[in-house]
């Protein structure tokens, strides 16, 4: 799966990572600690700002637990479709999620924010995203099994400079209880920014689910845009 669903599955539907979440990205060849440290507090406040809280969802949304991982993990898909996780690569300045869900529905949403120290390290993450997805249409791990994984079209939105968009649908939960929820996933890259919307829910509100995550990547798009912040690493 593309990006931040390590995560957004665990928290959705239980399960085991790799210990990725708690690990810290090594500073990148030829700064100076205190440099890093800087660029690291610049980077964590412009995911701060940017990731989304409840209310920009919408209404009837609410925190999820866990509701904010900082810092959050990358995903793994495995040679023999296992899906997993890892920690930050080196470049990884900042990587903060937050996970929601709609009460009256079910959806579930998480938006996700990573800043790299350069567009070089960004463009070589969403590359290995997208063969991420590519590499099995059906993973699991422990009892959980997805099934039809996929790049889709991604949303028509302005001011990336790359978008990708994964499918799929969860036929079993971490419980082993047998579902039908397709998810979707949206992401894109402004420089050295890249952002993620996930959004999972039943079959039958997919086209609910599939607006919410375009919507979610746009509002996200529009903040980055606001803070100064962002534009200083361009």
């Amino acid at each position: 799966m593309l990006v931040l669903t390590v995560v957004l599955v665990m928290s959705l539907g239980g399960g085991d990572d790799e210990g990725g979440g708690g690990a810290v990205s090594p500073a990148p060849t030829g700064t100076r600690p205190t440099d890093t440290k800087a660029a690291e507090a610049e980077a964590r406040a412009v995911a701060t700002r940017v990731a989304l809280t409840p209310p920009d969802w919408g209404p009837g949304f609410a925190r999820h637990t866990p509701y904010e991982v900082d810092p959050a993990p990358e995903s793994l898909v495995r040679e023999n479709c296992e899906f997993a996780s890892r920690p930050s690569r080196i470049g990884t300045l900042a990587s903060l999620l937050r996970n929601v869900t709609e009460t009256a529905t079910g959806i579930a949403g998480t938006s996700e924010v990573k800043v790299f120290a350069d567009d070089a390290t960004a463009q070589r993450y969403l590359a290995d995203a997208r063969d991420n997805i590519h590499r099995c249409p059906e993973q699991f791990r422990g009892k959980e099994r997805w099934n039809d994984v996929r790049e889709a079209s991604p949303p028509e939105l302005p001011g990336f400079d790359e978008l990708v968009a994964e499918e799929g649908r969860q036929v079993v939960t971490a419980k082993g209880a047998k579902v039908n929820d397709v998810y979707v996933i949206a992401t894109g890259r402004d420089g050295r920014n890249v952002l993620s919307a996930y959004v999972v829910g039943k079959a039958d509100l997919d086209a609910q689910i599939r607006k919410y995550a375009t919507d979610a990547l746009r509002k996200m798009h529009q903040r980055l845009g606001q803070q100064p912040e962002a534009a200083a690493g361009r």
